[in-house]
Parts: C-alpha cells; structure tokens; sequence
C-alpha cells in the first residue's frame, strides 16, 4: 500500500518525465522555469514552488517576472492578469484553473446510497456507455480514453456513472456524472471512493480534478477522501 507521500511522489516523477524537467524540480525551494516547445505556457505548483514551461518567445519574460515570486503569489489577481495579457499578445489565454486532487484519506467512507444497484464495466464493454451522452462529465464521447466505469441504475434507469481514462503515465483521472433530479444524495461521493479503491486494487494512482468556484465537485472529493494536491495552469489559443 503506498503512503501519501509515496502518491505525490509518483505523480510529481510523472509530470518530471511529461515535462523532461530536472528531477528535483518539486523539492527545490526556487521556481523551476525551462524552455519547450510542446507547450506555449503551463504552471504547475505543489504548494512549495511553481515549476513553469514555457515557450522561447515568452521564456526570458517568465524569468523576469516569476524567479522570484512565491508559487501562490504567481497564481493571484494581478500576476495572473499579467501573464493572461502577455499570453494574449502572442493568441493565447489561460485555460483555467485547473486543482487536482488525490485519494490520501482511505480511512473516509461515504454511505452507500439505499434503492439503487451499481454495475461495473471494463474496458471491453463501454461501448455500450457512449451511446448515453448525459454523462459529459463522466465519459469523453470524442476521445474514449476511459478504462473503467461504475453506473448506478434507478430501477432500469442509468442516474449516475464515475469512469475513469488512463493516458497518464499509470494515473487513473476519475470522472464523474450525476443526473440533476438524483443530486445531492451522495451519490457520487459513493461512486468515486469505490472506483478510487478499485483502482488501487489495481495498482493504479487515482486522481480528481476540478476548480475551486465548483464547490459541489470540491465536497463530491473529499467526502469521498479525495484531498487537493496540485494546482495546474496552462495556455490554449484564443
């Protein structure tokens, strides 16, 4: 069983291989800034420093403006309106805030919700999912990166659903969908916490992500034992 310590670990070694960044670059007291050219601008903190990517046309206006800041700082109103503006100079914008959260409290239970019965799907068999588009949050219907997924049925009819995609580095992102007329029950708490154990079953590190103003997906983590760990920014084109 890993420890906590031992799941940050491993996602900072993913994001290192990812990023092709020095591999102290989350234990270092300093940000981190390196130059690429897979990615315009991203930003990524752990709380301790910020570790930033950047393209060579912005890198030296990252060194002078972020070296020296604290990470939470860099992510605060007006730096953050600095760099949107240098972003935008060059057709870009950030994507969003992006906080990232990983299963450390195994010892949180949620109650299993009464009424209802709950299926699995391995990966072979969630075709027969896509065809249900009301479940945008818990299913990529584009991409299908998902491995597993876990419904709930009400009598004969799908309410909730958590899936999962893996397409990182052995990390399993959950998923997770509930009709609006079966919210706030519970349910979805449930339904991440069995697919966060069953992952780990698996030899899988489970994580979660979602912004801070969406306080229902925020309670839905942690009350199934879900504690955020990373805070993750980047550019897309105007």
């Amino acid at each position: 069983m890993l420890t906590k310590q031992d799941k940050i670990a491993h996602v900072q070694s993913c994001i290192v291989t990812e990023w092709s960044c020095p591999k102290d670059s989350f234990s270092k007291i300093e940000n981190v800034i390196i130059e690429t050219d897979k990615k315009f601008f991203e930003i990524i903190t752990f709380g301790q420093n910020a570790v930033i990517r950047a393209d060579k046309t912005i890198i030296r206006w990252c060194e002078e403006s972020f070296s020296k800041i604290p990470a939470a700082e860099i992510l605060d109103s007006n730096n953050l309106y600095l760099l949107e503006k240098k972003l935008r100079e060059h057709g870009k914008k950030l994507g969003g805030e992006h906080i990232r959260f990983l299963h450390l409290e195994s010892e949180v239970k949620p109650k299993k919700p009464q009424g209802l019965t709950f299926g699995w799907f391995e990966k072979e068999r969630l075709s027969l999912l896509y065809s249900d588009k009301r479940f945008e949050n818990a299913l990529n219907y584009c991409k299908k990166f998902e491995s597993l997924a876990l419904i709930a049925k009400d009598s004969d009819e799908t309410i909730a659903m958590v899936a999962v995609d893996e397409h990182y580095y052995g990390l399993w992102q959950i998923g997770v969908d509930t009709l609006e007329s079966h919210r706030n029950k519970g349910i979805a708490a449930y339904l991440v916490k069995e697919m966060a154990l069953e992952a780990e079953k698996r030899g899988k590190i489970p994580y979660y992500t979602t912004w801070l103003a969406n306080l229902a997906l925020v309670r839905t983590a942690m009350r199934a034992g879900f504690v955020p760990v990373w805070v993750w920014y980047f550019a897309n084109n105007v």
